[in-house]
């Protein structure tokens, strides 16, 4: 069994858009009842504890899964720093053996951007030159040099409540030749992107300062902090897609989530070539992606294959 860490991951030079085509494959297998996933549950105590877990079997590759994270929020403590760390295991299901351990922060923090990637594939025009950036922290970062290998983004849009990481982000983004707008207003930040990536602190009890309606209309957002600071406003046209709807659905019901808009359909569906059922001509698409199963195996299946690969080269 092979252990890879961090910098093991590092090590092989998969970026987030190596990870599109297997992720893809496991979202539609997931959509399509190839691969059975069990939505992730949480562990919350009083101090900020927190253990997340969730695990999955793809019989048609002879694969299981199991994925954990555990961390502690520590937002409310003034000058405190949260932090978590995750881990997943990959077994061959006909006879239980592991065949690669993951342990570290990669893989949580690059799914959400390949996820974007393959939002951003399916419904952004290639020309999009504009990006705007709600919050501008690791997740903006790892967002912005994806997004700027797939299309050719000229200008971003920044909005943060911290100064300091607003222009260090500007600063990363003249490093690639694109010019960026600081934003003193979170509205002016959202209207100028034709892909909005919305990753404020996922703390709890963050209070909605966004609104839906200043989206363009055909806008992408991508919201990393799960619409937690975001309203309806008059985004009524939207269409919204998870990439576990189940997931999405039970986290709404628990109130773990804002229940801002309907889970219209589920990523993995689309990409198998389900149609939406309901052509929201015109309006912006929303991807609320509170983690998924199927996308995290995907990405240890893709480590593997390419782990076996440079170990026999």
């Amino acid at each position: 069994m092979q252990v890879m860490d961090d910098a093991a991951i590092a090590a092989l030079g998969v970026q987030a858009a190596g990870f599109t085509t297997s992720v893809s494959l496991a979202l539609a297998a997931h959509a399509g009842g190839g691969m059975l996933v069990e939505p992730k549950r949480m562990q919350l105590a009083a101090s900020g504890a927190y253990a997340i877990g969730t695990h999955g079997i793809w019989a048609g590759r002879d694969l299981a899964f199991f994925h954990n994270l555990v961390g502690l929020d520590r937002e409310p403590i003034k000058g405190a720093r949260s932090t978590y760390r995750s881990a997943q295991v990959l077994f061959r299901s006909s006879d239980a053996m592991p065949l690669l351990t993951i342990h570290g922060n990669t893989m949580s923090s690059v799914l959400p951007v390949v996820m974007t990637l393959i939002a951003a594939r399916r419904f952004v025009p290639a020309e999009a030159e504009t990006v705007s950036f709600i919050g501008a922290g690791l997740q903006a970062k790892l967002h912005l040099d994806a997004l700027a290998g797939m299309f050719p983004v000229r200008r971003i849009f920044s909005y943060s409540r911290s100064r300091g990481s607003a222009q260090a982000l500007a600063d990363h983004a003249g490093s690639r030749g694109i010019e960026t707008l600081i934003c003193d207003n979170p509205q002016d930040a959202v209207r100028g992107g034709d892909i909005v990536v919305s990753s404020i602190s996922e703390s709890f009890g963050v209070e909605p300062f966004l609104d839906i309606g200043w989206l363009k209309p055909r806008a992408l957002l991508s919201s990393v902090d799960m619409l937690r600071p975001w309203s309806r406003g008059s985004g009524r046209g939207a269409l919204v897609i998870a990439d576990d709807a189940l997931q999405a659905r039970q986290m709404i019901e628990a109130g773990r989530v804002p229940a801002v808009l309907p889970v219209d359909h589920e990523l993995g569906g689309l990409l198998a070539g389900e149609r939406p059922a309901q052509e929201k001509e015109g309006g912006p698409v929303i991807l609320f992606h509170p983690g998924c199963c199927a996308g995290l195996f995907g990405m240890a299946m893709e480590l593997h294959e390419r782990s076996k690969l440079s170990t026999n080269g």
